[in-house]
């Protein structure tokens, strides 16, 4: 099974990266936080079997320093921009897999699952605890029809989109979208630095305001 990765991601800009985080950090602080995201999703995805490239939200120059292949996404809805990333990867590979960075905390072996689960399952989607998903992979480019997306019924209607195809869930996981979730990654850092390397060096560097 030959997997491309598609990792959504956009440059750390303040302004305009996290921006539901501002209120709590400052655009600055948003920025900087997300930077260490990207850091941490990138580190774990080395040694995978895949081709990991970036599929860029604003800035692909910013985004190649990292090391990555990178492109510019649609000027499009989420569906339509993870539907072209898959439709990419089947040019080449036999399965697209398409992740995000705001789940700086999820353990590399979840992705790891993913990609085996594809040798057997039509589609793979990590669950999120705020009804999304913080990945999604398909043997066969999906096509997202009336998705409420960035709300609670984001996996749903993306299953009910996908009709009888075979589908495995992964075990949920959160992202950090909004102050709250902001509370539970500095205490799951607390308890275990090790799961978001990155992340949690930044919050020892601007202490209890970062």
């Amino acid at each position: 099974m030959r997997v491309e990765v598609a990792v959504f991601a956009r440059a750390p800009r303040p302004g305009a990266t996290k921006t539901r985080l501002i209120p709590a950090l400052g655009a600055a602080g948003a920025a900087a936080l997300y930077g260490a995201f990207l850091e941490d999703t990138l580190a774990k995805l080395e040694g995978l079997d895949a081709r990991i490239w970036a599929a860029s939200a604003d800035d692909v120059e910013a985004l190649s320093a990292h090391g990555l292949p990178v492109s510019l996404q649609p000027d499009a809805d989420l569906g339509a921009r993870m539907e072209a990333a898959m439709r990419a990867a089947r040019g080449t590979h036999d399965a697209g897999l398409v992740i995000g960075t705001d789940a700086p905390t999820l353990p590399a072996t979840r992705l790891r699952e993913a990609i085996d689960a594809l040798t057997r399952h039509d589609v793979v989607i990590g669950p999120s605890a705020d009804g999304g998903y913080y990945l999604i992979g398909a043997r066969e480019p999906l096509r997202f029809a009336e998705v409420r997306w960035s709300t609670p019924h984001a996996l749903a209607d993306t299953l009910a989109s996908i009709g009888e195809r075979r589908v495995r869930l992964l075990r949920p996981h959160y992202d950090v979208d909004t102050p709250e979730d902001l509370a539970l990654l500095r205490t799951h850092l607390r308890l275990k630095p090790r799961a978001a390397p990155a992340t949690a060096r930044h919050f020892d560097r601007v202490g209890g305001d970062g």
